[in-house]
Order: structure tokens, then C-alpha cells, then sequence
């Protein structure tokens, strides 16, 4: 074992010593990076300090925090349950219509706030309360809830995307739509799960609610604003009006002129908590992102890369073996870490190898973020594990047990996305066509 090898296998051994031993991600992060840098003793610490403001030094990032703010404004606001209600008016008439519900909203919600612990906080403690008076289990309601915020990063507008971008150089609109389909056909694939489990547990018999059009017309026209938002900031980046940075500031501008002029669900005395809040959220993310950089960095001046390198073999040049390791390796990292921290890791090593084999970078970025989302689901680091699990009061050991279903579910339909690259890259290619 060569010296940057060992040092590799001590740098992770105390990451995961100290993740166990209950540390937030971006401590535990930062204190391995730090610790490596201390045992070489080659390197002042003052390094650390400039490598962590260089991580979130980017215009692209500072989007991130007004999105964040987005997702706070729709929950205190009353327009996640607009939302709601206009899911319910379309599938609550099917048996088992809650579930689909849920899983209808999170699509819906992931299209204005791309913040997936958000949306789950939102959807849990709205929907689990009315899932368990309609007599389904409660850690089942909160593992489809938390399933079902994930979507949030995958359908546009996407934090996870935007960091992507900011890493890759790749175009965000285009990550944007090319989350479409992969976002809709991971959601229908979770309808398909609650249909099963509907069945097998014998959940809502007696449901008795029926198709309404007056209904779905009313909601629909409750509801027509919110829906109209990703709309706006996608077609926004599309045309060039607005870049990802600007569109973040343009959907907190809109969702508040919605909620405080249109709606009146809001006072502007809200609003100094809204901001406190959000910008507590946005620190510890971009806490996060500063460790992440600094802990890459030291993983790549080891020869980090070599270490992923070599589990290609000769096969570099064949497009499902490369994208294969790479979605192993981004499952597997999504138990020990979060997203953010995972694209800083592992994309700037693992871009060129997929781009030596030909594979069409938008297709990669958006299985990537898919794999990420599955990680908010898979313990110990899955945020939206716990986010569900405080929103409801439910029993994490439960919702785990619950939430395997859709977990797999997701794997096989990456699977699909993993062959049929062309599920992603589709409107992308018609959107470059028309713009």
C-alpha cells in the first residue's frame, strides 16, 4: 500500500468514525480534511480557510439560498396546499388516491422549490395527519412522503442541478429539462409501488370519493399560479432572460407578489422569520459545500482519482460499464454522504472518463442527481429520511422499512435511463431546436 493510499484509508476511516459517531456532515467533513493536513504537516492551515470560501465563492450558488427561500415561502404560505388540493381533485377518486396524492404534490412541488428536504417537510406534515385518519400506517405515509419529496431535485428548477452546473460548466437549463422525464417516470413508478401496497395491505376499500370536473376546474384555477412558476424560471433560462441565479431571485419575487398580493395568505411581519430561517438553511448548505471542496481536494492531492479510475479497468470506452461504476459509486457514497458533498468528490474525477467514453454529459448529470436523491432516502445521512421522520413523529427504523420499495424502485428505473439514455437527453435536444 502506497503512502497517499493509506493516507486515503485514514482520511475515510475518520469520516466515518465521526458520521457514526453522530457528527453533521460538514463538522465531520472538515474535521477530516483538517486532521490530514495536520498529520502531513507539509501544508499551513491557512489553506483549509481559503479552499472552503473558494468552494462557495460562485455566482451559480448564490441561487441556491433564494430557492431555499422559495420553498419556505409556499409552506407558510398556504401554497403547498393549493397545490394539494388540485392533485386530490385529479387522482384522490382512485383508491388509494392519498398516496397518489402525495406523490402528484411532490412532482409539482419539485417544479418550484428544487429543494427535496423542503418539499418533504412540506408534504409530511400536511399529508401523513390525513393518510393516517384514512387509516394508512404512519411510517408508510412518511417513507411515500419522503420518496416523494426527492422528486424535488429531479423535476426543474434543481439545487443539486445548479451545483452540478457550477462544477461541470454543463448548461443548467439543459440539466433542467432534461430532468422531465426521468422526474415523471420515477414518480409514476412510486404510484405504481402505492397501487401494490394498496392492494396488499388493504388500504382505503371504502373509498368512495368520485371524479369531479367542476372539482378538478376549481382547484385547477386555485393552484393556476403556482403551477405556472417553473414555467417561468425554466423558460426564463431557456431564452437567456434570466441565468439560474437571476431565476432564483425571480421565483422568490413571484411567490411572494402570489402570496401577499394574490392570495393574502401572508403579511409582510412574515417575512423577517422567513428570511432568519432560510438563511440558516442556506448556511448550512453552503457549510457543507466549503468542507466538501476542501475535503476533495485533499482526497485528490492522494490520488484519489486513481482510486476510481481503477475500478473502470480497460473498459473505459464502453458507455454502460462507465455508467454503471458511476452509478455505484454514487449509490454507495449516498449512504455515507450528501449530495453536495458527493458531486464536489467524485464529478471532477469521473466527468472526463465519461466524456473519453462518448456518453452525452447531460444524460450523466441527471443520472447522477437521481442518484443523489435516491441517497436522501438510504440511512445513516438520509436528509429527507429524518426530515420525514420529524415532520410526522414517525419511527425511523419504520419509515426504512417501508421506504425499501421505493428505493428499488428507483434503482431499476435508472436502471431504464442508464439503456436508454435518450429518455434524458429528448428535451433537451427539442428545446435546443426551438430556442
Amino acid at each position: 500500500m502506497t503512502v497517499s493510499s493509506l493516507l486515503i484509508f485514514m482520511i475515510v476511516l475518520f469520516l466515518a468514525l465521526a458520521i457514526f459517531l453522530g457528527t453533521p456532515i460538514a463538522v465531520a467533513l472538515g474535521l477530516a480534511a483538517v486532521a490530514e493536513l495536520i498529520l502531513q504537516g507539509e501544508v499551513p492551515l491557512m489553506i483549509a480557510a481559503q479552499r472552503i470560501f473558494n468552494g462557495v465563492n460562485s455566482v451559480t450558488l448564490m441561487g441556491i439560498p433564494f430557492f431555499m427561500l422559495v420553498g419556505s415561502i409556499m409552506e407558510r404560505s398556504g401554497i403547498t396546499q393549493k397545490l394539494i388540493d388540485f392533485a386530490n381533485s385529479l387522482v384522490g377518486w382512485l383508491r388509494g388516491g392519498l398516496c397518489y396524492v402525495g406523490v402528484l404534490t411532490g412532482i409539482l412541488m419539485g417544479g418550484i422549490s428544487g429543494s427535496a428536504p423542503a418539499d418533504t417537510a412540506a408534504l409530511s406534515s400536511i399529508m401523513v395527519p390525513s393518510m393516517e385518519r384514512s387509516g394508512y400506517d404512519r411510517e408508510f405515509s412518511a417513507a411515500l412522503m419522503a420518496s416523494s419529496g426527492t422528486l424535488g431535485i429531479i423535476i426543474p428548477p434543481s439545487m443539486p442541478m445548479i451545483v452540478l452546473a457550477s462544477i461541470t460548466g454543463i448548461s443548467v437549463g439543459k440539466l433542467f429539462l432534461g430532468g422531465i422525464i426521468p422526474g415523471c417516470m420515477i414518480g409514476l413508478s412510486f404510484m405504481i409501488i402505492c397501487g401494490v401496497t394498496c392492494h396488499i395491505r388493504g388500504y382505503d376499500k371504502d373509498h368512495k370519493i368520485r371524479l369531479s370536473l367542476r372539482e378538478i376546474c376549481r382547484t385547477f384555477f386555485h393552484a393556476l399560479l403556482p403551477i405556472l412558476a417553473p414555467v417561468i424560471i425554466v423558460g426564463g433560462i431557456l431564452t437567456g432572460i434570466v441565468t439560474a441565479t437571476e431565476s432564483a431571485i425571480a421565483a422568490v419575487a413571484y411567490t411572494l407578489i402570489v402570496a401577499l398580493f394574490i392570495y393574502r395568505s401572508m403579511s409582510l411581519k412574515d417575512l423577517p422569520e422567513l428570511f432568519v430561517d432560510s438563511v440558516i438553511s442556506a448556511s448550512n448548505v453552503m457549510f457543507i459545500i466549503g468542507t466538501s471542496s476542501l475535503f476533495a481536494w485533499i482526497m485528490q492531492s492522494n490520488n484519489f482519482q486513481d482510486v476510481i479510475i481503477s475500478l473502470f479497468g480497460n473498459s473505459v470506452h464502453n458507455q454502460l460499464w462507465v455508467m454503471f461504476i458511476v452509478n455505484l459509486v454514487f449509490f454507495i457514497g449516498g449512504f455515507f454522504l450528501e449530495g453536495t458533498a458527493m458531486q464536489i468528490m467524485f464529478i471532477p474525477v469521473l466527468l472526463p472518463i465519461v466524456q473519453a467514453a462518448g456518453i452525452n454529459e447531460i444524460a450523466f448529470g441527471v443520472t447522477v442527481i437521481c442518484n443523489i436523491a435516491i441517497g436522501n432516502l438510504t440511512p445513516p445521512v438520509g436528509v429527507c429520511l429524518y426530515v420525514a421522520a420529524n415532520s410526522s413523529h414517525a419511527k425511523v427504523e419504520g419509515i426504512i422499512k417501508n421506504i425499501a420499495p421505493f428505493v428499488l424502485m428507483a434503482m431499476v428505473d435508472i436502471g431504464i435511463l442508464m439503456v436508454f439514455p435518450q429518455l434524458i437527453t429528448l428535451i433537451p435536444e427539442i428545446g435546443r431546436a426551438h430556442v
